[in-house]
């Protein structure tokens, strides 16, 4: 990950998580399984992320419609990756807190739109 425009952005993310995790466990009953599910809906936005920048930006140069079917290619990933960890959250994780994951996850994903109308 070498493009600094994808680290400022999972670095975000990873803040956003960060505040959606502190949130849960000052709101919720259940301290722990709030925050958790936080945590994991974040991870469940920055894990494909990137995925999705790896096999995106694995060729910097090349034909424009090489370079569009590499990111085609890193959506379906990230879109399959993102469901394959929601379903896996929803079997393993038995104290699941369903707002604190949404939460984390709508965070998380929050940070695409931040990073647009922030240039730094």
């Amino acid at each position: 990950m070498s493009n600094p425009e994808i680290r400022r952005l999972v670095r975000l993310q990873a803040m956003l998580t960060a505040c959606a995790v502190l949130v849960s466990a000052v709101l919720s009953h259940d301290k722990l399984s709030a925050a958790l599910s936080a945590l994991v809906g974040g991870v469940c936005v920055i894990i494909p992320a990137l995925i999705y920048a790896r096999i995106a930006y694995k060729r910097r140069r090349g034909a424009p419609a090489e370079l569009l079917k590499a990111h085609f290619a890193a959506e379906a990933v990230k879109f399959l990756l993102t469901i394959l960890m929601f379903g896996a959250a929803f079997a393993f994780f038995k104290d699941l807190s369903v707002a604190g994951l949404f939460g984390g996850y709508i965070a998380a994903v929050s940070g695409y739109w931040f990073k647009l109308l922030v240039k730094n």
